[in-house]
């Protein structure tokens, strides 16, 4: 794209940020599915949540993996491949970051041009330099710690994206800028002493797993700690304890099953460790604050 062509760039601190969710949703790739390369005309967010593939953005390209986040500034040419065996699942969130900087509306389908000589710079949300005395500056990519507690609101914007209702633009404003300010701490400073590593790999496990026993005393064993101090690690790293952790995880691969897949109710929750289907609805309209039915006829409507 011609410098002529270029979006304006706005001076602004953090706490200047007023963000408008204008699109958010998840989209499975197809094995070795192509896409790009193509210019947004907002601010994208990616977080690569299941899979792996290939990121080119700019002109730096990416071994894209399971956990990676990445920040693509509008108007930069970015193109995505996903992998043949495991292909990539995007968790996908669009912000103007000072609105009103761009005409574009919630749910506009046009948020990425495919052809750089149409791209109207008059569509497209102001880029940000941040004036912050601390020189924060959102970087293209960063590797999440499993269970990163400063993921949940981003996760969550795109729950609550498909909802109608009062107050929904404000929910929206609150949870992804909630996540921003905690995004961006994390990437000055990504080693930060509330993670530890061996919390880390029981995490990993829990997110993996499908058994509904978290063994806490085993892992205590093989982490060589007392039972009592890696409840006190784990809810020090996660907020939570490993039995809720590991409910969390399960409900969050039903929600992919019913995203992604035709599986009937019945099968997820016998696949995931639910004692039985009653069990599991409990669950998961504690946790969704909808049923299974709903929240997949949800999303089957978006798409």
């Amino acid at each position: 794209m011609s410098a002529t062509r270029q979006p304006q760039t706005k001076t602004a601190q953090l706490n200047e940020i007023h963000s408008r969710i204008v699109s958010a949703n998840f989209y499975p790739f197809k094995p070795g599915q192509h896409v790009g390369p193509r210019l947004p005309y907002v601010h994208l967010f990616i977080y690569i949540s299941a899979g792996r593939g290939t990121m080119k953005i700019g002109e730096d390209v990416w071994a894209a993996e399971t956990g990676d986040l990445y920040y693509i500034a509008p108007g930069v040419s970015h193109t995505f491949i996903a992998a043949q065996d495991d292909p990539m699942v995007h968790a996908s969130v669009y912000a103007d970051l000072l609105s009103p900087s761009t005409p574009k509306q919630k749910g506009d389908p046009q948020l990425n041009c495919h052809n750089a000589g149409e791209y109207d710079v008059s569509l497209c949300a102001a880029r940000v330099q941040f004036t912050d005395a601390d020189g924060i500056a959102l970087p293209v990519r960063v590797r999440a710690p499993r269970g990163a507690a400063w993921l949940e609101p981003y996760l969550a914007v795109i729950e609550a994206y498909p909802e109608q209702g009062i107050g929904d633009d404000a929910l929206l404003r609150s949870l992804f800028e909630t996540f921003l300010v905690r995004y961006v701490r994390f990437a000055r400073k990504p080693y930060e002493t509330w993670y530890d590593p061996r919390i880390g790999r029981m995490v990993d496990w829990l997110r993996h797993t499908e058994t509904a026993d978290p063994c806490v005393k085993e892992w205590a064993g093989k982490l060589g700690i007392s039972v009592a101090y890696l409840y006190e690690l784990f809810r020090k790293q996660t907020g939570t304890s490993p039995q809720t952790y590991l409910l969390k995880c399960r409900l969050d691969k039903a929600k992919t099953y019913l995203r992604e897949t035709n599986m009937p109710i019945t099968e997820i929750a016998y696949t995931l460790g639910f004692s039985s289907p009653h069990y599991f609805a409990r669950q998961f309209g504690k946790h969704a604050q909808e049923s299974a039915s709903e929240y997949r006829r949800r999303f089957r409507g978006l798409s």
